[in-house]
């Protein structure tokens, strides 16, 4: 969206150009008309036309934006330094490129250089002290919002000037005032003892890619931190299968070739060929070969519920249910008879050995391992709940 924007901005200037000067005069564009007047006299300085377009659209430029600060300054607002401050940088930068046009331009509309140094220094002193000043009464009110807008007058302060008196200090406080801290935690409310390690994987949830310019996700409490919100985890069951070995029982058969036999005739002779050979058939036979399967299981479920906690007035504003399972299957095979009549995949069974089983922390740190990426899922889904 961002470049496209661009692109609209870039070819609305480049068609502003292709207007004529007398066209953006008559349309109020003044800065525009003085563009694309000094831009043809720069290559071509005695053209009367746009020496004639140039005057007045400088002069009317002049004189706008002179009545403009005449008026604001009439007004005695405090807040219309910065506009003034504005003001005054345009007439500034306007002269700047009026001034390098030939000198036989400049005696034709009659040029005199201004000096605006004084007034725009001014201008930026008192549009500094007003934001400044401002900026503290808001801080004052100790409340998220005055907090935030404190904050942004304040950065206006250092594009002023980057070190003006404490205004460091203060963004610092705007900052914190203004910020949402959230607090990432896990309760365990089913009686079963977890891992050690459990909770301290959890806390390596990734929410840092979560937080804006006024909200922080943390998963380690900080002691001097105020928080406004909770996010907690709070598991109700740990269920952890026994472990199980199933057997299955069942046998492979294949037919094979085992040699050859004789056909005879009705008088019991071998019969012959045309060529006076012996006439042979294939002979096959059935082997046979017997498996038992083991398949090792063992599985983990946690559950319970992700609770979004409003601390300014411990209320519940949200709970999601929440749950993941973890398994352990593991299949190997022996067999006995003529490993011949087993099927590919089958001989590959036999390649396996029996594995232990994990112990029931490992299946609860695996099944929390999942349970962290749901979380996380869950909270970058509701995350318009907290501001």
């Amino acid at each position: 969206m961002k470049n496209i924007l661009l692109i609209f901005l870039f070819f609305s200037l480049i068609f502003e150009g292709c207007i004529s000067s007398r066209k953006q005069i008559q349309r109020g564009n003044y800065d525009a008309a003085i563009y694309v007047s000094a831009k043809k006299l720069l290559r071509k300085p005695e053209k009367e036309k746009e020496i004639i377009n140039l005057d007045k659209a400088y002069k009317y430029a002049m004189q706008k934006d002179n009545e403009r600060i005449v008026f604001l300054k009439k007004g005695g607002q405090p807040d219309i330094w910065e506009e003034v401050f504005s003001i005054y940088e345009n007439m500034k930068n306007r002269q700047e490129k009026v001034r390098i046009l030939p000198q036989n331009v400049l005696t034709a509309i009659g040029y005199k250089f201004q000096d605006f140094d004084n007034e725009i220094i001014e201008a930026r002193k008192k549009a500094a002290d007003f934001l400044y000043t401002y900026s503290i009464k808001l801080l004052q009110n100790n409340d998220k919002a005055s907090a935030r807008q404190a904050y942004d007058q304040l950065l206006r302060v250092k594009n002023y000037y980057a070190s003006y008196k404490d205004v460091d200090t203060y963004l610092q406080k705007a900052s914190q005032l203004g910020t949402t801290y959230i607090l990432f935690t896990m309760k365990n409310n089913t009686g079963i003892p977890l891992p050690p390690s459990f909770e301290t994987e959890l806390q390596k949830i990734s929410l840092y890619d979560l937080n804006s310019e006024w909200l922080r996700f943390e998963t380690v409490k900080q002691d001097d931190r105020n928080y406004e919100y909770i996010i907690l985890l709070n598991i109700t069951l740990i269920d952890v299968s026994p472990e199980g070995l199933k057997e299955t029982h069942y046998s492979e058969k294949k037919e094979i070739a085992d040699g050859f036999k004789y056909v005879y005739d009705a008088h019991g002779n071998v019969m012959k060929d045309s060529l006076g050979n012996d006439i042979k058939t294939p002979k096959t036979k059935i082997i046979n070969c017997d498996i038992i399967e083991t398949q090792q299981h063992k599985a983990v479920t946690i559950s319970g519920t992700l609770d979004f906690i409003d601390l300014n007035n411990s209320q519940v504003i949200k709970t999601d249910p929440i749950s993941s399972q973890f398994f352990f299957d593991h299949l190997f095979a022996v067999a006995q008879g003529n490993w011949d009549a087993l099927r590919p995949e089958t001989k590959e069974k036999l390649n396996s050995r029996p594995l232990p089983f994990p112990n029931d922390f490992e299946m609860i740190l695996n099944a929390g391992s999942i349970i962290k990426d749901i979380s996380r899922k869950i909270i970058s889904q509701n995350k318009n709940l907290i501001y």
